[in-house]
């Protein structure tokens, strides 16, 4: 039964109701790794081939860049608000608007697209219409969302710690295999090198896959966000900040080495799982069962946090007058209420699309939510820059202007990429829509923030 809603906006939970450390970590994890990990890599792997591992490393070194400015932000900050509060603190209301409705669009498209990934598996194995699978994911992840910042924090860590075991083990089988195979080197030599060299799409493809691998990091801010939640958000925005691209990069880039090392890249099909493909090819047991069980808590533990994800962000938009007020009222065990029935009115209109029209709005969709990450990260960049300038504890300037320069770059390699210049103006049309929203609604200053 729903608790009646306060008008609590202006108070927080008491510590013993608030995120651990690990929960906020796992937070993030959850939201980076999902379907898009077991079946996407496939994906940037047919793109680059071999030295896909390259673009995995420059996308990693590009997300921990902007970590450290965000995480300079927030600690400015003293861990009060996400990163669309500094926004509207040094750039203006107006950007964090844009920004923030951005970001919340981002993962509502996210969470339905999770939910209809995983309404499709459950379709397949209990022989019922994909829908109704996909509903079964909705009313579970409003269940957990429903529950107490500790209770919630609990469940994801689980589901994530789930996906951290597998993938630990899926890296530790790979390489143990070579490692027995009597020819380890000589095996991944030969798969690496033998079909049509290290580049055989040549080095532009190793470039042009960066963009599109930042976009599968999207996550690693959530870690900003979930800290304002936790007992101790100075301490997990600074150990988020260090740890977290480099632990994300880890599992990403071991299992696409794993992968590459174990099979010739051409034979890795694009939207074919090629975790499911090693397994099989290891002879593991049920490995078929394996990857769809992963694959399923993989898309709930995504589903999960890009709810949390969302309601939290709409709630920050209204405490900053940016969405309306009711945003921002709470039920006694601080979950953000109108802001999760929104958020999950949102999923169900992208799982709508999906189901009436799959071929015209659903991938218009997908496609328009892809590239707002980069554009984020270019905002958090100039708002860090402009921060900077006014004060004497800004260490990471040079890495500001840098991503100020280098993002524009990004963006204009999937406008030039024939596979990513839809979507890539797809993104661009729904920064356009919001910034003619923000002048048709109109903006105020936030008061109270800092």
């Amino acid at each position: 039964m729903a608790q009646s809603p306060a008008a609590s906006s202006t108070t927080h939970p008491p510590s013993t109701n608030r995120f651990k450390g690990i929960h906020v970590a796992m937070i993030s994890i959850g939201g980076i790794i999902g379907a898009g990990l077991f079946v996407g890599t496939s994906a940037t792997i047919a793109a680059a081939g071999p030295a896909v591992l390259l673009s995995y490393l420059a996308a990693g070194l590009v997300v921990w860049l902007v970590m450290r400015l965000l995480g300079g932000l927030a600690i400015t900050a003293r861990g009060q608000g996400s990163f669309i509060t500094h926004i509207a603190t040094h750039i203006g209301p107006r950007t964090a608007f844009i920004t923030g409705w951005s970001y919340a669009f981002l993962w509502a498209v996210t969470a339905g697209a999770q939910a209809v990934a995983g309404g499709m598996i459950i379709g397949r194995l209990a022989h019922i219409a994909p829908l109704w699978g996909a509903l079964v994911l909705v009313a579970i992840a409003w269940s957990i969302n429903r529950l107490s910042l500790r209770h919630y924090g609990q469940a994801e860590t689980g589901l994530s710690i789930f996906k951290l075991l597998f993938l630990g083990g899926f890296i530790a089988l790979g390489l143990g295999w070579l490692a027995l195979s009597g020819h380890p080197f000589a095996i991944a030599f030969q798969n690496i090198t033998a079909h049509g060299g290290v580049f055989p799409k040549g080095g532009w493809a190793v470039i042009g896959a960066v963009p599109m691998i930042i976009q599968t990091f999207t996550g690693c801010e959530i870690a900003i966000i979930a800290a304002t939640d936790s007992d101790r958000p100075l301490r997990a925005i600074a150990r988020t900040m260090r740890r977290l691209p480099l632990q994300v990069l880890f599992f990403y880039a071991g299992s696409v080495l794993v992968i590459i090392a174990l099979l010739p890249w051409s034979d890795v099909h694009v939207g074919q799982s090629p975790f499911l493909s090693v397994l099989e090819y290891l002879k593991v047991p049920l490995a078929r069962y394996a990857a769809i069980a992963v694959t399923l808590v993989a898309v709930l533990s995504c589903l999960n946090s890009a709810v949390y994800v969302v309601s939290r962000t709409l709630k920050e938009l209204a405490s900053l007058r940016l969405a309306p007020q009711k945003l921002t009222l709470e039920t006694a065990r601080h979950v953000p209420l109108w802001s999760l029935r929104l958020t999950t009115l949102l999923e169900l209109l992208v799982i709508a699309s999906a189901i009436s029209s799959p071929e015209t709005l659903y991938p218009v969709l997908l496609g328009s939510s892809g590239g707002l990450i980069l554009f984020i990260y270019f905002i958090i960049a100039i708002a860090y820059w402009l921060w900077g300038r006014q004060s004497q504890t800004a260490t990471a300037m040079p890495v500001a202007r840098g991503l100020i320069l280098l993002i524009p770059i990004l963006g204009a390699i999937l406008l030039i990429l024939p596979a990513a210049r839809e979507d890539a103006l797809l993104s661009l049309a729904v920064i356009l829509v919001l910034i003619c929203a923000s002048f048709i609604g109109g903006t105020r200053t936030p008061t109270n923030k800092s």
